[in-house]
């Protein structure tokens, strides 16, 4: 268990570092989204290497539409932020991607896909590799953002490090948790 969890957290760790990119576009509508995944729909934690931890509630509010209540906590277990946001999917070269609506009216995108009955991992498009590639400043419409999505999608400079969530209270949670508890967290 030691081996397989301790790069993970590497990895977890290193997200934090990016910078989701941020877009004036969403990449469907919520009536041409997929269906809700609804397995996706409960609590889901992410822990970090430093022994702080990310919580998301999924509820579904919509056909094809989740709200998602996310709070991050420090490594002490003190709610550091909260955000809410809606999310819908669409498929794109092969890949499950979300339109992350947030409440000031922009869009974040980040792919998805289960790694296990209790454990999903998502990856947000990165800031700093659409400044460079996609032209920031120009106007962009939503068949340009579909079109660049399906040509780089599966560039992995394109997304951020995977955040892998475990369903709160599963035996992969609990796993996880004992080895962060031995670990010193």
């Amino acid at each position: 268990m030691k081996l397989s969890v301790y790069p993970l957290l590497i990895v977890i760790s290193l997200l934090l570092m990016g910078c989701p990119y941020q877009g004036e576009v969403e990449l469907c509508t919520y009536e041409e989204a997929l269906k809700v995944d609804k397995d996706l729909i409960g609590d889901w934690v992410a822990f970090h290497e430093n022994g702080a931890r990310e919580e998301v509630s999924l509820e579904k509010i919509a056909k094809s539409v989740l709200s998602v209540s996310h709070r991050e906590y420090n490594e002490k277990s003190q709610l550091k932020n909260t955000y809410k946001y809606r999310i819908y999917a669409t498929m794109l070269g092969g890949e499950i991607i979300f339109t992350v609506e947030n409440k000031d009216g922009k869009y974040m995108y980040s792919k998805y896909a289960w790694m296990g009955k209790n454990v999903f991992y998502i990856q947000t498009v990165n800031q700093d590799y659409m400044d460079a590639n996609f032209a920031p400043n120009d106007p962009k419409d939503k068949d340009e953002l579909i079109a660049y999505f399906k040509e780089n999608i599966t560039k992995e400079k394109m997304f951020d490090e995977k955040l892998e969530f475990y369903r709160k209270d599963s035996p992969e949670y609990e796993k996880v948790k004992v080895f962060m508890k031995k670990s010193g967290f």
